[in-house]
C-alpha cells in the first residue's frame, strides 16, 4: 500500500524494523531578513578600496584606511555611527568624476593682532582653533591657520597659505564640494568666540567644484542581488538622481516583481527655501527621500548619513513607526534660515522632507516623505507619500514570499476542486490564498498591517495554468499618527 506522506531520506523499500524519524524545519522557519544600509560616496584618489565594489564596513578607522581621511565615504561612516552603532553597514566607494574640478574657498586675514587670543575658524561644523599672539601679522596668522587646518585629517579640505590668505581645496573633486561651508566665530559671544582684536577675516565660500560621478549608473547596475534597505548618498544632481530612480524602478528595477530587492535612497540638499522648492518640483521618485538643510554649517552628506541611521534604527524596531522626533548631531541652520510652519507644509507638498529645531538648538526629524508627487497621468498622487509605507512594504512582501516558499515551495499545483490526501506535497490556488491570509494575520500582530478580516475576504487567487498562481492581495498598511486636531470649546459660568 502506498502512502501520500513523504519522509525525507527514508526509503519506502526498507524492511528492517525500527523507528525512522526525519527532521523537517520547513514549517518552523522564524528567521528574519537582515537589514542592511549601503553608504555611497567618493573616496580619495589615494584610497585603496576598489571603486564600485561594496564591502562590509569595519567602522570609522577602517573607512579612513580604505577611502582616505576626509573623503566623503569616511565622513559618512563617522556620521552614521554617531546614531546607529550596531546596524549592518556596507560601503560603496565611488571614484571622483573624470575631469572633475575641486571646489576652493579662502579665509583672507588682514591687519595685525593687537591682543593675544584664539581665531575660531570653521570648516563645516568642525572648529579649528588658531592661536594668535599680539603683534602677529596677517601672514603669520594665515600660516598658522593653514598648519592647524592640515593637522585635522578628517577635514574635507586641504589648506595652504600665502600673504594672509588661506586657500582651502576640497579633497574630493566634483560639484558636491561647493556645499562645504566656511565660517568664523560661528557661535559668537555666547560661545566665547570672536576674532582677536586687530584682525579681520573675510570668507570666500567654496565654489568652482564641477563634475558628477560619471560611473555611478554603471556601478549601481552592477550591485548584484544583495538586499540593501537604504541607499544613503550625497548626490542631488539630475543625472545621479535619475540613476537611482532607474535602480529602484517598480517595473524594471529593484522594486519590480522580477527582482524584489527593494531599497530606498536618502540624500540632503543645501539651499534657500526658494532654491530647494525649485529643486523639489523637478523630482518624482517614490523611492527617494531628500532633506533640505537650508544654511546649516553641517554637510548635506552628514545630514543624509544620520537621517539614514535614524530610519534604520526605527525600521529595526517596527517599519510602520513614524520616523519623527529623532535627534541629529548636526549644527542647526541660522534663525533666519529655518523654515517656518507654512514653509514646512509647502515643502511637504513639493516632495521634500522637514526638520525642526528645539530650544537647545538640537535638530529633530519632523517628517520624512518621498519625492513622489504625481502619477503617470501627471495628476497629484499621495499613494507613496510617507517613507514608512515603503519601509513597511519592503518588510511585508519578503516576509510573505519567504512564508509561502516555506509552506508550499516544491509542491504540486492542482485545481481548486482537487482532493489532496493529508501529508501530500500538493496544494491549490485556493489553499495558497488561505496561507496568504494566515500570514497577513501574523503581519497584523506585528502592527505592520491592519484589517486582516478584510484581507481574507477580498484576496483573489487564480490558477493561471502551467503551474502559475496569480494573487491580488489587498494590503492595508498601518498608518502613522501625525496630527491630533481639536477644538477647545470653552464656557463661562
Amino acid at each position: 500500500m502506498s502512502s501520500s506522506i513523504s519522509v525525507p531520506g527514508y526509503s519506502d523499500s526498507n524492511r528492517v524494523p525500527g523507528f525512522y524519524f526525519a527532521l523537517d524545519g520547513s514549517k518552523a522557519n522564524t528567521a528574519t531578513t537582515t537589514r542592511r544600509v549601503l553608504l555611497i560616496g567618493q573616496q580619495l584618489s589615494t584610497g585603496v578600496a576598489t571603486a564600485g565594489v561594496a564591502t562590509l564596513s569595519g567602522g570609522q578607522s577602517d573607512a579612513i584606511a580604505k577611502y582616505g581621511a576626509g573623503s566623503q565615504l569616511a565622513r559618512m561612516v563617522a556620521a552614521y555611527r554617531q546614531i546607529d552603532t550596531s546596524g549592518e553597514v556596507w560601503c560603496l566607494p565611488v571614484a571622483d568624476p573624470t575631469g572633475g574640478k575641486p571646489a576652493t574657498g579662502t579665509f583672507t586675514i588682514t591687519g595685525t593682532a593687537t591682543a593675544s587670543g584664539t581665531l575660531p575658524l570653521y570648516v563645516e561644523d568642525q572648529l579649528v582653533q588658531v592661536g594668535v599672539t599680539s603683534g602677529d601679522t596677517a601672514a603669520v596668522v594665515a600660516s598658522n591657520a593653514a598648519t592647524a587646518l592640515a593637522a585635522i585629517a578628517a577635514l574635507p579640505v586641504s589648506a595652504t597659505s600665502s600673504s594672509g590668505a588661506v586657500t582651502l581645496t576640497a579633497k574630493n573633486n566634483g560639484a558636491t564640494g561647493n556645499d562645504i561651508s566656511l565660517d568664523v566665530a560661528l557661535l559668537g559671544q555666547m560661545g566665547a568666540q570672536s576674532v582677536p582684536a586687530g584682525l579681520t577675516v573675510t570668507i570666500a565660500s567654496m565654489a568652482g567644484g564641477t563634475g558628477t560621478p560619471d560611473t555611478l549608473a554603471s556601478i549601481l547596475s552592477g550591485l548584484g542581488n544583495r538586499v540593501y534597505d537604504l541607499f544613503v548618498h550625497p548626490y542631488t544632481d539630475t543625472g545621479s538622481l535619475t540613476a537611482f530612480k532607474s535602480l529602484f524602478d517598480n517595473t524594471t528595477g529593484r522594486w519590480s516583481p522580477m527582482e524584489q530587492l527593494y531599497g530606498h535612497g536618502i540624500s540632503a540638499i543645501r539651499g534657500t527655501y526658494g532654491q530647494v522648492t525649485a529643486a523639489g518640483l523637478t523630482l518624482n521618485d517614490p523611492h527617494t527621500t531628500i532633506m533640505p538643510i537650508s544654511d546649516s554649517p553641517s554637510s548635506p552628506l552628514v545630514w543624509a548619513a544620520q537621517i539614514g541611521a535614524c530610519i534604520a534604527v526605527s525600521m529595526r524596531d517596527n517599519p510602520a513607526l513614524p520616523v519623527t522626533g529623532y535627534a541629529l548631531t548636526v549644527l542647526p541652520p541660522t534663525d533666519a534660515g529655518r523654515f517656518g510652519r507654512d514653509e514646512q507644509n509647502s515643502l511637504l507638498y513639493d516632495g521634500l522632507s522637514t526638520y525642526t529645531v528645539d530650544d537647545s538648538g538640537t535638530v529633530l526629524i519632523q517628517r520624512l516623505i518621498t519625492t513622489y508627487q504625481t502619477n503617470a497621468s501627471g495628476l497629484p498622487d499621495d499613494s507613496y507619500l510617507g517613507i514608512e509605507t515603503l519601509m513597511t512594504a519592503s518588510i511585508c512582501l519578503p516576509d510573505m514570499r519567504n512564508y509561502l516558499a516555506a509552506q508550499v515551495g516544491g509542491y504540486i499545483l492542482l485545481d481548486d476542486a482537487a482532493k489532496i490526501p493529508a501529508g501530500s506535497k500538493a496544494t491549490t490556488a485556493k489553499l495558497i490564498g488561505k496561507l496568504c491570509a494566515a500570514r497577513y494575520r501574523y503581519q497584523a500582530t506585528q502592527l505592520w498591517v491592519q484589517n486582516a478580516d478584510a484581507f481574507a475576504a477580498n484576496i483573489v487567487c487564480q490558477n493561471a495554468g502551467g503551474g502559475e498562481v496569480k494573487l491580488l492581495m489587498p494590503y492595508d498598511f498601518a498608518n502613522q499618527l501625525w496630527v491630533i486636531a481639536g477644538n477647545a470649546q470653552f464656557m463661562k459660568s
